[in-house]
């Protein structure tokens, strides 16, 4: 999957390659903000560049699981 863009236009880099990026607890909010994070873009961006890609594309039933 290609990284996203930003709202701005420009290309979301992952955490990972962030050097000012900052540790989060992404199941933790995922949990509990899931819902609300991916109803908008600048959710959407967020999550993709603090948790990575594949908290986009985790399904919801996969994500029950976990917890």
């Amino acid at each position: 999957m290609e990284a996203p863009n930003t709202t701005a236009g420009g290309k979301l880099l992952p955490c990972d390659l962030d050097d000012a990026c900052s540790t989060l607890d992404c199941d933790a909010i995922m949990d509990d903000y899931s819902e609300a994070l991916l109803a908008g873009p600048e959710g959407v961006d967020f999550v993709a560049h603090y948790c990575g890609l594949q908290y986009l594309c985790k399904p919801a039933s996969e994500a029950d699981e976990d917890g």
